[in-house]
């Protein structure tokens, strides 16, 4: 359901039409589905190629959460699916394929969402990083105590226009644990209709030569929000592509990225880690989310460029150690928080960890998911103890044992509830309404059987090994060839020698007298025929030692 410009979605609905295209077989067309918001509201776009995506089954509607994204976690997920497999060539194609997707989403999201974001070394905060435009696009619950901060200039709106967005609520989402109530949850539908109606109203706003288009944008949908979990998953992800990227050009793979691709993804991944950084608060020493603040001028229209610290203790404050990002003084001073039994942001409350919200007032939620990432965050980061405590709090608390060494999960309660909160004093699931969530069965089968490291480490180009052997072949032949080349060239050399030193002797012998001479008549001389005839400059001629001797002089 990804958009032509990389748009990724929140939600996804699969509607499969039947012959007479006038019954819906997959997700019922309307505003509600359990607790989650139904197709229908998302049904009031102006952009049939952004929201509407069609599948090549023309008996298949895909329709999506078109106004709200999703928070960027495809890159990390993908590349730890990657670790997780052979790591073949079809594993390497396929990561390939995804990649090409994925940087259409991380464009869109640094060019689109966060275009005008200042970095993190801008004191005043100018031009804030608007990633949050509604509360469904980032995972902290909707009972949050944040929320009432965070939607105050929506929550305005709606009071005094009196306004009603029409639809019914529905039981299940009244039962859920985290309804906020029917303040919230109706300024939770009008910003939900507002950025649906966004397209509707850009042309008539934007005629006003005086403002921005973030003005206009404000003075419709007054909210903008900077959220620690959604900015340290976009720092995460940034890294993961930028690892996706190095494996890619490792395998020297046809698609792999370019030098100029992977310098705008290192910048990017520094760009979205400052963003992170510059909610870190530290005379509180904690990470905060930042509220984009809004000022409504005379003539109705909301303006900014400064965001305020919204100082709410709550868990997912701690979803920043998703990665060892940070360095070692901010894990331990984040740490100390989830030690501590009294103030505004200690998290030690009660028998399990971890309370959703902090202060160790009254009771809160456990949420399974929290627990996990928080866990999992701690370890990453060093805290091996501390995360693993907090996971196997979330275990006991399921099974309903002691939260000490000496609880044994063999002894685990068989009545097990899936569900996305636990009240953290009764340790039983929270809300009217029970509902079994897959998510939390996925933390806890990974809390039970985890993951084997992730852990990639730069090849040669060549690691088939039957290649590796071809090579060494080759290698040999063209070592015994080029031993056989010098023997040859050796034997050459030294019949050319001999030949030469014949050629000599014939000369040498066509130039000297005759091998014997005629005697005189000389009846007393002895008879000197044959090899006493011959002359003894002949001889001295003949001797190999003046052959040696020549010979060296030659060569010289």
């Amino acid at each position: 359901a990804q958009s032509s410009n990389g748009f990724l979605p929140k939600l996804v609905y699969l509607n499969h039409t039947n012959n007479d295209k006038q019954e819906f077989e997959g997700a019922a067309w309307s505003d509600f589905i359990g607790i989650y918001p139904g197709p229908k509201l998302f049904g009031d776009t102006a952009s049939e190629e952004d929201a509407i995506q069609q599948s090549l089954d023309t008996e298949t509607k895909v329709w999506s959460s078109n106004s709200i994204m999703a928070t960027p976690h495809h890159a990390t997920s993908i590349l730890e699916i990657f670790y997780l497999s052979n790591q073949t060539s079809e594993d390497v194609n396929n990561l390939s394929i995804f990649y090409t997707k994925l940087q259409k989403w991380h464009t869109f999201m640094h060019q689109q969402v966060i275009s005008d974001c200042s970095d993190g070394r801008d004191a005043n905060y100018t031009f804030p990083c608007i990633l949050v435009r509604h509360p469904l696009e980032t995972e902290i619950d909707m009972a949050s105590p944040l929320w009432e901060s965070a939607l105050m200039n929506v929550t305005k709106i709606v009071k005094e226009k009196k306004w009603n967005s029409g639809i019914p609520i529905p039981k299940e989402v009244k039962d859920s644990f985290d309804y906020p109530g029917n303040d919230i949850y109706n300024s939770y539908l009008y910003l939900l209709q507002c950025l649906n109606n966004e397209g509707n109203n850009n042309a008539t706003s934007q005629n006003n030569a005086n403002y921005t288009n973030h003005d206009v944008f404000y003075s419709r949908c007054p909210f903008g929000m900077l959220d620690v979990g959604f900015s340290a998953a976009l720092a995460k992800a940034d890294t993961d592509m930028l690892m996706i990227g190095q494996i890619l050009s490792d395998k020297n793979h046809l698609t792999r990225p370019t030098m100029d691709e992977m310098a705008s993804t290192k910048t990017r991944s520094n760009r979205s880690l400052d963003m992170l950084l510059a909610m870190w608060d530290e005379e509180k020493q904690s990470f905060f989310n930042r509220l984009v603040t809004l000022t409504e001028n005379e003539y109705g229209w909301y303006s900014s460029n400064t965001t305020i610290s919204l100082e709410a203790s709550i868990a997912y404050n701690f979803f920043s150690m998703i990665d060892p990002m940070l360095n070692s003084s901010l894990v331990a001073k984040m740490s100390m928080q989830l030690l501590e039994r009294s103030g505004k942001l200690s998290f030690n409350c009660g028998d399990y960890p971890l309370w959703s919200v902090g202060g160790c007032q009254g009771s809160s939620p456990i949420i399974p998911l929290v627990n996990y990432r928080v866990s999992t965050g701690l370890i990453r980061n060093g805290e091996l103890g501390l995360g693993d405590y907090t996971s196997n709090g979330l275990l006991n608390l399921m099974c309903g044992l002691p939260n000490s060494d000496e609880s044994n999960l063999k002894n685990c309660s068989k009545d097990l509830f899936f569900v996305n909160a636990f009240n953290a004093t009764s340790g039983l699931p929270m809300g009217n309404n029970i509902v079994q969530s897959s998510l939390t069965a996925a933390v806890v089968l990974d809390i039970l059987v985890p993951d084997k490291e992730f852990a990639y480490e730069s090849e040669p180009p060549i690691s088939s090994s039957s290649v590796i052997f071809l090579i060494a072949a080759e290698l040999v032949v063209a070592f015994a060839v080029g031993v056989v080349c010098l023997v040859l060239s050796l034997n050459l050399m030294r019949r050319a020698n001999a030949d030469e030193e014949g050629d000599e002797f014939v000369q040498l012998v066509n130039e000297q007298q005759p091998l014997y001479e005629e005697p005189e008549d000389d009846g007393d001389a002895v008879n000197t025929s044959g090899i006493g005839a011959w002359s003894l400059e002949l001889i001295s001629s003949m001797s190999p030692m003046k052959w040696f001797s020549r010979g060296s002089t030659n060569n010289s």
